[in-house]
């Protein structure tokens, strides 16, 4: 198998797996319904296709009938039920995605983001995945609009030779990979949005860009969503090991490719210390050497520490400490959102003394109502 279809499958695999819409681009007859339904190979896992070119707007949002006590209901349709019935991850595909007219995909807006069709909610082990033919080659294609766009995450799709070569001949094609999330996932995340936020307080311009022409709208771009997204493949992948270069696939499918390259960019270069070595004093650090986003970024790691499941008073209380010292070493301006957060009633340990040092935020903090 060529390195490239390897990146495209765990990239793909990365989102089934995180609870992230996305939608596969390619042309007529390249195995993508094949490849995405080979996930109900995976132990435990259900694939339900919805061909959408073939479905009507009450397919996707329940049909309307009148109730027993003389209310009318959204009533969901059956491949709802099914999917809610079953106990363990599915994947619901939306196959010929691209040729189901604007009121279908404007149906299916809710779905995606919220998992409700109709009046039946479905559970967060099922995620979506959708199908589709660039509008130039499709049957009857339409352009996807911004919104509809900008729930997925676009990843391009094309048949390699060689995974040709050798499945035609011996019938083994390979599977779409998917992955159990760590325990820790949820505070992997936050970590991982300490790093967008510090590279959108540099490019504050990229938080949410649409673009201009319409055939752009219809794939990839930033908006908060979007950033979400990144983040969230981006804490998985380095989890699973998938390698650096599905990553970029996954991210750029969720951000577009020009910001992708940068952030990714960004990112690679901030070589900052484990925050969980910073809180249990293994490792120092000088602000004074660091420019103001990477001590954002730093600062915001410790937050997201002791917002997890393994901070303690003592971290809280050192990253209080350490946000006093970033103050006093390259001023107070890059550490005044994470001690915002840190003092916040809700994120504060009850009873623990606030450092002294502290005082350095007082104007901030009463400013914020936090004094």
């Amino acid at each position: 198998m060529t390195e490239n279809y390897r990146h495209t499958l765990d990239a793909l695999g990365l989102c089934v797996s995180a609870g992230i819409p996305a939608i596969l681009w390619g042309n007529p007859g390249e195995g993508k319904t094949s490849m995405i339904e080979s996930a109900a190979q995976n132990a435990g896992w259900m694939v339900e296709t919805v061909i959408l070119s073939q479905s009507e707007p009450s397919d996707l949002a329940g049909l309307p009938i009148v109730s027993g006590d003389g209310n009318v209901v959204l009533a969901p349709p059956a491949w709802a039920q099914r999917l809610a019935e079953h106990d363990g991850p599915a994947i619901c595909f939306f196959d010929e995605f691209s040729t189901a007219a604007p009121s279908l995909q404007a149906a299916a807006l809710r779905i995606l983001t919220h998992r409700q069709v109709g009046r039946l909610q479905l559970p967060e082990s099922v995620t979506f995945v959708a199908a589709a033919n660039p509008v130039d080659v499709a049957a009857a294609g339409w352009e996807l609009a911004a919104p509809t766009a900008s729930r997925f995450v676009h990843v391009d799709y094309a048949m390699a030779l060689d995974v040709f070569a050798q499945g035609s001949v011996t019938g083994r094609w390979p599977s779409l990979p998917t992955w159990d999330l760590p325990d820790d996932f949820a505070a992997r995340v936050k970590r991982e949005l300490a790093g967008v936020t510090g590279f959108l307080r540099a490019r504050q311009n990229q938080l949410s860009v649409i673009p201009r022409d319409h055939a752009s709208r219809s794939r990839s771009f930033p908006t908060p969503r979007t950033w979400e997204f990144a983040a969230r493949l981006g804490a998985l992948g380095q989890v699973v090991g998938v390698g650096e270069d599905a990553i970029r696939i996954a991210v750029a499918g969720a951000i577009g490719d020009a910001t992708a390259h940068e952030f990714l960019a960004w990112k690679a270069n901030l070589d900052l210390p484990d925050p969980h070595r910073l809180l249990d004093g293994a490792e120092t650090i000088d602000f004074s050497t660091l420019r103001p986003d990477r001590i954002y970024v730093v600062l915001q790691s410790l937050v997201a520490v002791t917002a997890s499941d393994d901070g303690t008073d003592d971290r809280w209380t050192t990253a209080v400490t350490l946000c006093c010292q970033a103050a006093d070493e390259a001023g107070i301006d890059p550490a005044v959102p994470a001690i915002r957060a840190l003092v916040a009633p809700e994120q504060r340990p009850y009873g623990v003394a606030v450092p002294r040092e502290i005082a350095v935020f007082g104007p901030a903090l009463a400013m914020a109502g936090l004094l």
